[in-house]
């Protein structure tokens, strides 16, 4: 059985090597005040690639690959901060309450 990579976590911005990034910062100072978890894992914005073999089937659930991206604090570079691989359901439309659904139509699981 071949040993997973994921997550992959990147602690620095590959530019200028800072540790923070701004929704980390935002999320620090409302976790001051007791608005989140500090310890949530945040990005401003999670892009979800579906890890699909085009000559199988599809079933009602599959690999995603979702990427978390954030802008470096310090020279405002924006770069992939974590890589997980999560199984997530396919869908016909966007999940309830949602316009635009993710591409794909692909909810992962804990975050629909």
């Amino acid at each position: 059985m071949v040993e997973s990579r994921f997550p992959m976590v990147f602690e620095k911005c590959p530019s200028c090597g800072c540790t923070e990034t701004l929704t980390r910062l935002a999320w620090d100072e409302e976790a001051e005040k007791g608005r989140v978890n500090k310890d949530t894992t945040v990005a401003a914005e999670h892009l979800q690639c579906p890890l699909i073999d085009p000559k199988k089937p599809i079933g009602i659930s599959a690999g995603i690959l979702l990427l978390h991206v954030d802008w470096c604090a310090a020279c405002g570079m924006r770069y992939c901060t974590r890589a997980d691989i999560a199984t997530g359901q396919v869908g016909m439309g966007p999940p309830p309450g949602q316009r635009d659904g993710p591409p794909g139509g692909f909810i992962p699981k804990g975050h629909g």
